[in-house]
């Protein structure tokens, strides 16, 4: 019942509900969004103001973050940052809202020997991970986090709705007016090989009157490897062909098939759930049903569901199933995201 009404919720947000019903729904949420935005207006207002003064670390801080609600690939550019500034000699840190994100537990499985601070007091944790010889601050989902003053801001934006239907939450999927683009010193077209030239030049359009003379990157997710339970690691090139179960959790499942298509696997059936989903062992029992009675040669999750589903009893999936190790190849503009990155640890 209640994942039904989430999904409906969202469906309205998204502008995918008609009717009678919908639409008094969908006015009672521009309302609340009215109010959101007056409450968005304060805080912003308040920072320029000086009035909530932003803390100066010790240390360079990188934020990445969004500007919409659901998945833009936060965490893949964070893993990429960790990786640069890790091959560059340095000693960052992770910084991540909440504990028990699915977030923090992936990057700490995919990033053994970079700490991850989870936790609402990032100003407590930041300064933690100073003591401890961090020398890099990285803000995950830092955009709207402005306690902590940053020395380079990258902002990520989803190709396929980079400002969704322009309303603010809860009648759309923004957190902030588009506007806010402007404080961003980096914008990312995530998922960009989705989407063709037109929609490209559209896009740029768009933001570079939102925000003129801002770095605009592209980056797409790219399968660096698939791996099974046992850790066990095989190329990208081995699902090609292959007769496939997606199951995920996750908030866009259509791009995560894209990328299967795009490795040549053979998509025969798909277990979906919602974003940041808790699975049961119920889930797993549903799964082993849909995908042996497909006849699939492997079920296929993302990294982020494997940290939740490695806490059940996997013994009915186990032999079939491989998780699919996901980073952020940057495409257009990357030389400028290189320099960025350079000109915050410089001297």
């Amino acid at each position: 019942m209640m994942r039904s009404l989430k999904f409906y919720m969202i469906s309205l947000m998204k502008d995918e509900r008609g009717g009678v019903i919908a639409q008094a729904l969908k006015t009672i949420l521009l309302v609340l969004s009215w109010i959101y935005r007056l409450a968005v207006k304060i805080v912003d207002l308040s920072y320029v103001s000086g009035i909530r003064p932003s803390r100066k670390m010790n240390v360079p801080v990188v934020s990445v973050g969004n500007i919409t609600l659901g998945g833009t690939g936060k965490t893949p550019f964070t893993m990429f940052l960790a990786d640069y500034y890790r091959g560059l000699g340095r000693k960052p840190a992770i910084l991540i809202r909440g504990y028990g994100d699915d977030e923090h537990r992936m990057l700490r499985d995919e990033l053994a020997d970079v700490p991850v601070f989870p936790g609402q007091d990032r100003i407590k944790n930041a300064e933690h991970a100073v003591r401890e010889g961090n020398n890099i601050l990285i803000l995950d989902d830092g955009f709207q986090h402005r306690r902590i003053k940053r020395d380079l801001d990258i902002l990520l934006l989803d190709s396929g709705s980079v400002f969704g239907n322009g309303f603010l939450f809860p009648r759309g999927i923004l957190r902030e007016p588009a506007k806010a683009v402007k404080r961003a010193d980096i914008l990312v077209i995530t998922k960009a090989d989705r989407i063709d030239e037109d929609r490209r030049k559209e896009i740029f359009n768009k933001l570079n009157g939102l925000a003129p003379g801002k770095v605009i990157l592209t980056a797409r997710h790219k399968v660096q490897y698939v791996k099974d339970p046992t850790g066990s690691i095989y190329p990208a090139e081995s699902l090609k062909g292959i007769r496939v179960c997606v199951v995920c959790g996750i908030a866009d499942p259509v791009y995560f098939e894209f990328i299967l298509n795009r490795q040549g696997a053979d998509i025969v059936s798909r277990v979906t759930f919602g974003d940041h989903h808790s699975y049961t062992q119920k889930d797993i029992d549903n799964i082993a049903k849909r995908c042996f009675l497909e006849d699939v040669d492997k079920i296929v999750i993302t990294q982020k569901d494997y940290v939740k589903l490695k806490k059940l009893d996997l013994a009915r999936i186990e032999s079939k199933l491989i998780i699919l190790s996901i980073n952020m190849d940057i495409g257009e503009g990357k030389e400028q995201l290189i320099a960025g990155l350079n000109s915050i640890i410089s001297g």
